[in-house]
């Protein structure tokens, strides 16, 4: 099967790139253990059977755990976090990584998954990295967030030593990865470039056909750069060559 992992998915804007029907994700894990964030992500998601929203978050152990700042893009499992709010909290669940990837990744599973989660993505690597759980992910897009940890920066780095040490290399990062104008055509970006697009002719004209019924329904943020997309996809390569070159 072919599975995304949003850890850490606030509200839904990852989703909304992942759904599109050039990816073909057989099913799509939404971790989110702050409880005021799902109203939304239930909204992204409602009526599509590949999403499973989980009401938890991921990390190296089975735990009810501090959220400082929840809700909020800076939100931390750590106090000393320099964005957040140490007087403003919610306690959340989180299981363990490993346990997770063994109850529900198969060995032959082609699996995405991206990892912004409070702080607690070096643990997570870490923890599927000792168990080698991680050698099941075909590529994963890292937001060390933790570098924002008071006396835990470091430890980015550290989880990419270890990388180097057991010869992981199917990891993005995020500074690297993502470029674009909105959280969809960042996502985009990386996917795109970690081979997880089908482009066939019947997958264009499903995403066709899915752009216009999001962009008609509001849904769709990004729908410009679409557009663009679609227009190249479906333009003769001959007119594209001569646009240019009355261009130069």
């Amino acid at each position: 099967m072919k599975l995304f992992l949003d850890v850490g998915a606030h509200e839904g804007q990852t989703l909304a790139a992942v759904l599109d029907p050039k990816y073909a994700f057989d099913k799509i894990f939404a971790f989110e253990p702050v409880g005021k964030l799902h109203e939304k992500l239930e909204s992204v998601s409602k009526g599509n059977n590949k999403v499973q929203l989980l009401k938890y978050g991921l990390w190296n152990k089975d735990a009810e755990q501090k959220i400082y700042s929840p809700g909020t893009l800076a939100g931390s499992l750590f106090a000393s976090h320099e964005d957040v709010k140490q007087d403003d909290f919610e306690l959340c669940r989180f299981v363990d990584a490993s346990a997770w990837f063994r109850e529900n990744v198969a060995a032959g599973d082609e699996v995405f998954m991206k990892l912004n989660c409070e702080g607690a993505e070096a643990d997570i690597l870490m923890d599927l990295l000792e168990s080698k759980e991680i050698f099941k992910i075909k590529n994963v897009m890292i937001d060390f967030d933790v570098r924002k940890v008071k006396e835990l920066e470091d430890r980015g780095s550290y989880v990419l030593n270890k990388f180097k040490e057991q010869n992981f290399h199917s990891y993005s990062l995020c500074e690297k990865v993502m470029f674009g104008t909105t959280q969809l055509t960042r996502i985009q970006y990386w996917l795109d470039r970690v081979d997880a697009k089908n482009m066939d002719f019947a997958t264009q004209i499903k995403q066709l056909f899915y752009w216009t019924t999001m962009v008609l329904k509001g849904k769709r943020p990004g729908y410009t750069w679409e557009v663009k997309q679609v227009i190249k996809r479906f333009t003769p390569s001959f007119i594209i060559k001569l646009a240019r070159a009355r261009r130069r």
